[in-house]
């Protein structure tokens, strides 16, 4: 298709020179042969000069042709690299988001199973935990003792659970304990290829639960674009997980011979080419692996797709080019006869009134050819045409550079009174401004002031970058943690941090929030190699709709909680109230 849109655009391209050299030739001919009756005899030996009219419309088309054909020669070149790298954005975005989608549902299933497996061995709430390892799609759970053999089915279709841990070549003493592990796809002695995750507990005992591939072919079926782009689910070592195939799907096929595939068992990344063998054509798709369970997510589309809408977009180039071509050749010839007319007729009357034509004009050098019209006019404005372009151009470049100093300058500024130098975060006044909007709205947030627990030890032992570096992983937990809920996440000062959570709907599920906050924060950082432990202190002020407060008063309530649980033994987080402010002043005057 490339080799065949290049020979048309060389024909068009051929045809249009050809069009204005004809058109000239005709025009010249036609400019010999006429006799003009106004010229006197003298006059007359002028015809061997070229007709301002033509050498107008030949200029205007020239001019016109070049970079039309230019810019639609450039445009095809650079159609297929913008689609591609369009598409390789687009189809990496999307895995990234179905990768994101599953790392929070294996989380969820690793969490499930060890509450599951705590809830059994203690006999509490286990009603509660098996309805919710069947909500993320559990079939069954099983508890198996040290030599692999199962105990006990809690819940499900004992068909499900095996019978010993043989068959799954699991052994026992080699597992850690309380962690979870998730196997690859399993098939032959169960109803349909199934999916395990399991952990040993502080017994040494097994439990075992058999995971549905519901959600995971929920993900990959929501994903659909084009004639056949779609996504793609495998497993560590390459069976098929979700695919559009049913057959696939149902048997787990094997795809670890595919190239794409080989990179995801490897953990790798990015965008990739391959062939397909559901489709039997060249793909190209985007592709990312979950964290946890070395799963493998593709979104592939056939690069023949591509090439089409790419043909398209050329062929409509290519033709608004020659429209553009001809348009510009009609209407040059119909402005080169308005600006020509009144010279015509000037010359004729200034002709009769002198009584002669002035041959002495013909005899002056030019540059330009001359013309029977412009020759006298051209060699006098020549000289000033040229400079104030000159000019012209200087000025423009001049403000052109300015321009784009000033829009460089301006948004640096912009970016430095917004963000905080060091972690990234929003900077103080911008923590404020928005806090007085909200205010002004009389919105429903909840403000934290956030204060580190040991960070000046390590600041003055390991030096000043230590402590930067440290203040920077301490801002991507926050940031992990907030920018998703559309949480605003800034850097008060120090070591102390704003996080304005919008709608934060009851107390408890704000407390919730509030932990996993402080839990997240007070978890060890390595930084350079050092294992470094920091406590923090959380200060929750509300600010429910409709009340009337402002930023510096919300921040001061803030500052007074955190105040109080530093008091309180630190690494706590407490809610404002008005009698914290009695108690942080009794404090002080103790």
């Amino acid at each position: 298709m490339a080799v065949t849109f290049q020979i048309k655009t060389s024909l068009l391209l051929n045809f249009a020179f050809t069009y204005t050299k004809i058109s000239f030739n005709i025009g010249y001919a036609w400019q010999h042969n006429l006799k003009l009756p106004f010229l006197t005899h003298e006059s007359q030996s002028s015809t061997q000069m070229i007709s301002l009219r033509l050498l107008i419309f030949c200029v205007m088309i020239s001019i016109t042709l070049i970079p039309i054909f230019s810019l639609s020669i450039w445009t095809n070149k650079i159609i297929k690299e913008q689609v591609y790298d369009s598409v390789n954005e687009k189809h990496l975005l999307i895995a990234n988001n179905i990768t994101f989608a599953l790392n929070r549902y294996t989380k969820d299933l690793s969490s499930a199973l060890k509450t599951s497996a705590s809830s059994h061995n203690t006999n509490k709430n286990k009603h509660i935990t098996d309805d919710l390892l069947k909500q993320l799609n559990i079939h069954t759970l099983g508890k198996y003792n040290k030599s692999g053999k199962r105990v006990i089915t809690y819940f499900g279709d004992t068909i499900y659970t095996p019978n010993s841990l043989f068959s799954l070549k699991i052994d026992v003493q080699l597992l850690e304990v309380d962690k979870v592990y998730f196997s690859d796809l399993k098939q032959g002695f169960l109803p349909e290829p199934s999916l395990f995750l399991y952990l040993k507990d502080d017994q040494e005992q097994l439990w075992l639960a058999v995971l549905s591939r519901k959600y995971i072919k929920q993900i990959q079926s929501l994903i659909s674009f084009g004639e056949k782009g779609h996504a793609a689910i495998v497993d560590k070592k390459g069976r098929i997980l979700a695919h559009p195939r049913e057959d696939w799907e149902n048997t787990g096929k094997n795809l670890s011979k595919v190239s794409i595939v080989k990179q995801m068992m490897a953990g790798e990344t990015g965008v990739s080419q391959f062939y397909s063998p559901a489709l039997e054509e060249d793909m190209i798709a985007g592709f990312n692996v979950i964290d946890q369970t070395g799963w493998g997510v593709m979104v592939p589309q056939p690069i023949s797709e591509l090439d089409i809408s790419i043909g398209k977009i050329k062929q409509i180039t290519l033709t608004i080019s020659l429209i553009s071509f001809f348009t510009a050749a009609l209407l040059s010839w119909w402005v080169a006869g308005i600006i020509t007319h009144p010279i015509k007729t000037l010359a004729r009357r200034t002709n009769r009134i002198a009584g002669s034509y002035d041959h002495k004009l013909n005899d002056r050098k030019s540059r330009l050819p001359p013309t029977k019209e412009f020759s006298a006019l051209m060699l006098s404005f020549n000289h000033m045409a040229k400079q104030i372009e000159k000019d012209k151009l200087e000025l423009s470049k001049k403000v052109y550079e300015r321009t784009i100093e000033l829009k460089e300058s301006e948004a640096k500024s912009r970016n430095l009174a917004n963000l905080d130098f060091i972690t990234g975060l929003a900077s103080r006044m911008s923590a404020i401004n928005t806090l007085e909007q909200l205010t002004e709205q009389k919105a429903d947030f909840a403000l934290l002031f956030i204060d580190l627990d040991n960070f000046k030890p390590i600041n003055d032992k390991f030096g000043h970058i230590t402590g930067d570096r440290l203040l920077q992983a301490v801002a991507r937990r926050i940031r992990s943690e907030n920018d998703h809920k559309n949480n605003l996440a800034a850097r008060y000062g120090g070591d102390e941090f704003l996080i304005i959570i919008n709608k934060p709907g009851d107390l408890d599920s704000l407390m919730a929030e509030v932990n996993e906050i402080l839990a997240l924060l007070t978890t060890p950082y390595i930084i350079d190699g050092l294992e470094l432990h920091i406590g923090a202190c959380i200060g929750i002020t509300r600010n429910n709709r409709g009340q009337n407060t402002n930023a510096d008063q919300l921040i001061h309530q803030a500052d007074q909680a955190m105040y109080q649980a530093k008091a309180k033994g630190k690494n706590r987080a407490i809610l404002y109230s008005s009698l914290l402010e009695h108690q942080n002043e009794a404090l002080k005057k103790a």
